[in-house]
């Protein structure tokens, strides 16, 4: 008995086909090629940050003079350097002026004294003697009354300047530590964005350009992904081939088939010379 064998051949479409040798070529021209890579980039300080820097270096200690002055005028020899340089002038024209005023007086009583027949008298002398020496008290009380408010004055001073000094230290660092944060809060722009006159590059144009170079890299991995998407989105058109193939027949099928022929013809023989001999009859 004679058995078949079937051979069923599935293919795409023709132009599927040839959609997908495209991309496979694509593919293979960037084998070995390796995975784009592109260095990611830091901007350094720009340059108002390196001023900042520089500017906070240069203003370490800067108060120190100003503190050190406002320590000078502190201390107990401070208020000299206030002292009234015609204080002693005074002093000596305000002793001369109560000097004088007494020997006034001294004259006045000596007057009054001879007006009255006791001059050289002891009571003459007495009050002279008690002028006198309330004169010397009122300079002694005059002359410390100025040196004491002369001081006084020179300690305020001294005081005042040495105030004056810490707060201008203070005022002064003060200052300097906002022009230092000015300077840091423009540059933190700076560095992100550039500075032009400085040719300076910002971060953002470093990661954009970063950007740019790896889109332009991987654009044709892209490409291909692109195109997969399109063949998996579109149904496969196959087409079916099917080849059948029957198999020699064998020798005993052979053998019988013969025999089977030779009987027929044997038969048709015999049926053959029946006829004739019915006919002679």
């Amino acid at each position: 008995m004679a058995t078949q064998t079937q051979e069923v051949t599935q293919r795409l479409a023709p132009f599927q086909e040839r959609f997908l040798q495209d991309i496979f070529k694509q593919a293979s021209a960037l084998k070995g090629a390796g995975m784009p890579y592109e260095a990611q980039q830091l901007a350094g300080l720009s340059p108002q940050q390196l001023a900042a820097v520089q500017q906070a270096q240069a203003g370490v200690g800067a108060y120190q003079p100003y503190l050190q002055a406002a320590q000078q005028y502190a201390a107990p020899s401070g208020a000299a350097q206030f002292f009234n340089p015609y204080e002693n002038q005074v002093v000596q024209q305000t002793m001369q002026d109560i000097g004088r005023a007494g020997q006034m007086q001294q004259q006045q009583l000596g007057t009054q004294a001879m007006g009255q027949g006791a001059y050289g008298g002891s009571r003459a002398a007495v009050a002279g003697a008690e002028l006198g020496r309330s004169t010397m008290e009122q300079q002694a009380r005059s002359a410390g009354q100025l040196r004491q408010q002369g001081y006084t004055q020179a300690v305020q001073q001294a005081q005042q300047a040495a105030q004056l000094q810490a707060g201008l230290g203070a005022q002064a660092q003060q200052m300097g530590v906002q022009d230092i944060n000015t300077l840091l809060g423009i540059g933190g722009l700076t560095q992100q964005m550039g500075y032009a006159p400085a040719g300076f590059t910002g971060q953002a144009e470093l990661d954009v350009n970063r950007q740019n170079l790896l889109a332009q890299a991987y654009n044709p991995y892209q490409e291909i992904g692109f195109l997969s998407d399109i063949f998996r989105g579109v149904p496969a058109l196959q087409q079916t081939t099917t080849v059948g193939t029957t198999p020699p027949p064998s020798t005993s099928s052979q053998l019988l088939g013969l025999g089977i022929a030779g009987l027929g013809a044997y038969g048709n023989a015999m049926q053959g010379t029946g006829n004739f001999l019915g006919m002679g009859r």
